[in-house]
């Protein structure tokens, strides 16, 4: 299942991604026809690893932003708990805040590495 599927295509200038959040948040109910709970979340597992690490390191290719990280996350942790897998326990819940990865990220000696 490819990420690009939570997110609806724009103009391909300003903002060429958008998330869809109907149909991330719809993904705490049932997976999309055809694919499985396990497909999804592999999916938004990679989605907030990669823009994580994007934040964290050069900021490219980052694709969510502070109003949908926490949208994502939920998903996410409802889709685990679907397959009987234990989520994650994040100290965050934004790219940017004093309770935002940035800071997370710094306060534990990630910075330039």
């Amino acid at each position: 299942m490819d990420t690009e599927m939570f997110f609806s295509r724009r103009d391909g200038w300003v903002a060429p991604w958008v998330l869809d959040v109907r149909t991330v948040e719809s993904l705490r109910f049932d997976p999309p026809a055809g694919r499985t709970d396990l497909e999804v979340a592999i999916a938004l597992t990679r989605l907030l690893y990669n823009d994580f690490v994007s934040y964290g390191t050069d900021g490219q290719g980052r694709r969510l932003d502070d109003e949908h990280v926490p949208v994502v996350m939920k998903a996410h942790r409802t889709v685990l708990e679907h397959i009987a897998l234990k989520p994650p326990v994040r100290p965050f819940r934004t790219f940017d805040g004093p309770r935002g990865f940035g800071t997370y990220w710094r306060a534990n000696g990630m910075s330039g590495s």
